[in-house]
């Protein structure tokens, strides 16, 4: 049975946009798989994350913290966690080691130093990246820390919650005290912030303010709902939040102001996944990759199926002593669909609900949330909407668009350049230092690729 839904001035029926489930169309680094029909295997996983939960020990009290557990890693740790999933994963593309944690990772700088350090030695010997990368709350982001993180080849990103008032009502200090203040002088005194992005927790409607003031700061942001706590989103409230948002966008970018919706893609913007899904005409293979390519280490040793799961009980998948277990694996890979998402026609580029949003209202991990489902049902209709708007309006943009989306999603996968050269100048060039010539210095790149045969 057909329906319409009408999202502005246009309506569109099931039939017109509901993105087919199908194979891998080998155009992505990450699967897009339908785990409906064939059983789980490694080579579906382009793109691996380990999560490390250094320390449970911040400077901050954020009212929205994830639950946290008690104990701490070593470097050995660390290591022995990264040997664990590549006994699972020793041929992705990429591999993403986040210290974000539930603490505060620069609370720890000299041990991220370390693992950055292990990260690219292990690039050199795979011949494939690494990438050291965590999201600070910006306190003790001073200009010297920023080199020496930049210059150990760590991304990092900043977490800040739009405005002064939305930030400091969530992100205080132990003393109930905001951070706005600091973290904003310290966001400012960066001085090289092309690769340094500000990551948002909302849990209201008032995002278009928050994306500008964020805007003004960094060049990529990336705003996402917060899990639930204590309580629901107001999904109304946040649809019509998008929706004088996505208008925002659609009009600076028909004014040839490509800035603001390169800062939205360019990052892990919520909607701006459904944005780049709908241009890429790509549907995803399930929920998300939470134990099919992401786990986590916590401070008890054990491996999780994602951050937010540490310490709560049927989350591990394994632990240091014992390894990954592929049975639990195919199980998150079984369960990434349930039935309450069958005939929804957003479910294959939403992929269905989150398990710690699940768990956190109901309980147990393989229910949905209405008020989600609603929210992203939206996104769906509004990123449908702004594509079709600029590809009928200004082709030119359009094209634009779908370049710029695809080189950035091809970032991601396996550099066949990088790798050939690594091969053939055998330490006269590591991966590791071709691979930031290649970053920062793309013609100095080309001169010394000339050479490969």
């Amino acid at each position: 049975m057909q329906k319409t839904f009408k999202i502005f001035d246009r309506t569109y029926k099931f039939d017109d946009y509901c993105i087919p489930l199908g194979p891998d169309d080998g155009k992505t680094c990450d699967s897009t798989v339908n785990t409906d029909k064939v059983p789980f295997s490694p080579q579906y996983v382009r793109t691996v994350t380990m999560c490390l939960h250094i320390s449970e020990n911040c400077n901050l009290n954020c009212k929205y913290c994830f639950k946290k557990i008690g104990g701490e890693l070593s470097l050995d740790d660390i290591k022995r966690f990264i040997d664990c999933v590549m006994q699972v994963y020793p041929n992705a593309d990429r591999y993403i080691i986040d210290m974000s944690g539930a603490g505060e990772p620069l609370l720890h700088k000299e041990l991220a130093l370390q693992i950055a350090k292990y990260c690219n030695r292990l690039s050199d010997r795979y011949l494939r990246e690494f990438l050291p990368t965590f999201v600070t709350n910006g306190v003790l982001l001073t200009p010297e820390t920023v080199k020496e993180l930049q210059s150990a080849g760590i991304l990092f990103g900043v977490s800040l919650d739009g405005t002064k008032e939305n930030h400091d009502k969530n992100r205080v200090f132990h003393n109930g005290k905001g951070s706005y203040d600091i973290v904003t002088k310290n966001i400012k005194g960066i001085e090289h912030n092309d690769y340094v992005g500000l990551a948002m927790t909302y849990s209201d409607g008032n995002l278009l303010e928050s994306f500008l003031s964020m805007s003004e700061l960094l060049p990529t942001v990336s705003m996402k709902p917060v899990r639930y706590t204590d309580g629901a989103l107001d999904a109304k409230a946040v649809c019509d939040g998008y929706d004088k948002l996505v208008k925002f966008l659609l009009d600076k970018t028909l004014s040839d102001e490509k800035n603001y919706i390169y800062s939205v893609i360019n990052g892990d913007d919520y909607f701006g996944k459904f944005l780049k899904r709908v241009i890429l005409d790509r549907n995803i293979y399930g929920r998300c990759d939470a134990g099919i390519g992401r786990f986590s280490l916590g401070g008890d040793k054990n491996i999780y199926f994602c951050p937010a799961a540490v310490g709560i009980a049927g989350g591990a998948v394994g632990s240091l002593e014992y390894g990954i277990r592929l049975r639990k694996i195919q199980e998150m890979w079984d369960s990434q669909r349930t039935g309450k998402c069958n005939g929804c026609f957003a479910h294959g580029i939403c992929g269905g609900e989150c398990k710690i949003v699940s768990y956190n209202k109901y309980g147990h991990f393989n229910d949905v949330d209405p008020n989600m489902c609603e929210i992203k049902r939206h996104l769906f209709l509004l990123a449908k909407y702004f594509v079709d708007a600029i590809k009928e309006t200004d082709p030119q943009i359009y094209n634009w668009l779908l370049e710029t989306v695809n080189r950035i999603e091809n970032y991601y996968c396996r550099d066949e350049e990088l790798i050939k050269a690594a091969t053939y100048y055998n330490g006269k060039y590591t991966y590791t230092q071709l691979k930031r010539i290649k970053d920062n210095s793309p013609e100095k790149f080309k001169a010394i690729y000339k050479a490969v045969p």
